[in-house]
């Protein structure tokens, strides 16, 4: 994967590419993943502690004026087998996650993220998941959400 300071850029490229306004709130490289996760994901990284953990956090906005945090975190895993089975758990809607650093400081701090707007990708021991949470209810924000999700993950 690539280096840790140049993970968030790629991903607020890929986002403006799509015509979207992006502020990158914050960025974490601080920390072990189970002391940043919580559910059975925590369980898991105590069992199974990961060699890296770094997260973004993303505010999105469309044209129409629609808002969409977008929580990324970055795992690395000792290998590949590891991996996996973090990425089959943390998959599971209900069974925890990382820690969205909105959760932790800044204006964000009531939103939460529901799980509905949420994709992984893997790449031997490093899993990238990224999950979108509308701010406010318009219909359009919930496809907006989608939208982010897809670009987060893209290559």
């Amino acid at each position: 994967m690539c280096l840790p300071r140049l993970r968030p850029a790629r991903t607020l490229l890929r986002l403006e590419r799509q015509g979207l306004r992006v502020k990158q709130h914050l960025t974490s490289d601080a920390g072990g993943c189970a002391a940043h996760s919580y559910g059975r994901v925590r369980g898991f990284f105590r069992e199974h502690p990961c060699t890296a953990l770094f997260r973004a956090l993303f505010e999105v906005r469309d044209k129409r004026g629609n808002v969409v945090l977008v929580a990324v975190a970055w795992v690395d895993m000792p290998d590949a087998a590891q991996a996996r089975e973090f990425q089959r758990l943390v998959d599971r809607h209900g069974t925890g996650n990382i820690v969205e650093l909105s959760r932790e400081r800044g204006r964000y701090q009531n939103v939460r993220f529901t799980g509905d707007h949420y994709a992984s990708v893997r790449d031997d021991t490093t899993v990238v998941n990224a999950q979108a949470q509308t701010v406010g209810r318009a219909p359009a924000a919930r496809a907006l959400a989608e939208q982010v999700v897809d670009a987060a993950l893209s290559p």
